[in-house]
C-alpha cells in the first residue's frame, strides 16, 4: 500500500491505455469511412456491365437473371441499379456489404434493387425491396431483404399484367363471365322472341363484351402508361 511509485511503469501503463483507445477510435473511424463509401457507391450505382469477384460457399443467396426476371414479371416488380432507388437503404444492408467486402478484400462498386416501381425515381419516356450484387455469368448475390412480404391482393392484381397473353386471357374470362350471367331479356333488349338461355345471342354477347373490354383496356393502358411486366421489369422509364 505504501510502496513507491515507478513513474516509468505508470507511463507505460498510461501509454498502453491511450494506444488501445486510439486503436479503437481508428477502427471506428475506418468503419464510418467504409460505410460512407458503401452508401455513396449505392447511390451512384448505374452500370449494368459490372460484376464483383465474390467467393461464397453458399449458393442459397445466388440467383441468375432468368429467375429474377420471372419473379419480377410475376409480381410486377422492377430490377434496376440502386441509383434509381429513392428510399433509404437500411444499416443492416450496409453492414452485410462491409462484411462481404472484408471477406473478399474488395470494394463493391455497383448494386441492383428488386422492388415495386413506386420505390424508384422513374423517368417519364420502401416497400419490399431486395438488394443484389452483380456477379459473373449473369448471376446476382442477394445481400439483404427488408420491408413486408407482398400481400396476396398485390399478387392477384399483378397477375393480369404479367404478359400480353395474360391480359387477353383476363379480358376473355371477364367477357365470358359477363356473357354467362347477363339475363337473356337484357341481351335481347326486350325482344318478344323466346330464345332460351343458350343460343347464338349469348355467343354474340360474349364477342361484343370481349371487343368492348379489349378497346377499354387498350385505352386505359395507353392513357395511364400501363404496360405488361415482361416489357417493364428492367426499364427505368414509365413506358
Amino acid at each position: 500500500m505504501f510502496d513507491g511509485v515507478d513513474i516509468k511503469k505508470e507511463l507505460i501503463k498510461v501509454k498502453s491505455d491511450i494506444n488501445l483507445l486510439n486503436s479503437v477510435n481508428e477502427l471506428l473511424d475506418n468503419d464510418i469511412v467504409k460505410e460512407s463509401v458503401i452508401e455513396e457507391n449505392i447511390t451512384k450505382s448505374i452500370s449494368k456491365n459490372y460484376f464483383a469477384e465474390i467467393n461464397t460457399l453458399s449458393k442459397e443467396d445466388i440467383f441468375n437473371i432468368e429467375a429474377i426476371k420471372k419473379i419480377a414479371i410475376q409480381h410486377r416488380l422492377r430490377f434496376l441499379p440502386t441509383k434509381y432507388f429513392k428510399n433509404e437503404i437500411p444499416k443492416e444492408a450496409i453492414f452485410k456489404i462491409k462484411e462481404i467486402e472484408k471477406a473478399n478484400n474488395l470494394t463493391v462498386e455497383h448494386f441492383f434493387i428488386l422492388a415495386p416501381s413506386q420505390a424508384f425515381d422513374l423517368e417519364d419516356c420502401n416497400k419490399d425491396p431486395l438488394l443484389f450484387i452483380p456477379l459473373k455469368n449473369k448471376n446476382y448475390l442477394l445481400v439483404h431483404q427488408w420491408g413486408d412480404d407482398l400481400g396476396w391482393i398485390k399478387k392477384a392484381m399483378a397477375l393480369p399484367l404479367q404478359t400480353i397473353e395474360s391480359m387477353f386471357v383476363t379480358v376473355g374470362i371477364t367477357a365470358f363471365l359477363i356473357a354467362a350471367f347477363t339475363p337473356t331479356w337484357l341481351i335481347l333488349n326486350g325482344a318478344e322472341v323466346d330464345m332460351g338461355y343458350f343460343g347464338y345471342h349469348r355467343i354474340a354477347w360474349f364477342l361484343y363484351s370481349f371487343i368492348m373490354l379489349c378497346s377499354l383496356s387498350t385505352f386505359m393502358c395507353f392513357s395511364q402508361n400501363i404496360y405488361p411486366s415482361e416489357y417493364q421489369w428492367d426499364k427505368k422509364t414509365y413506358n
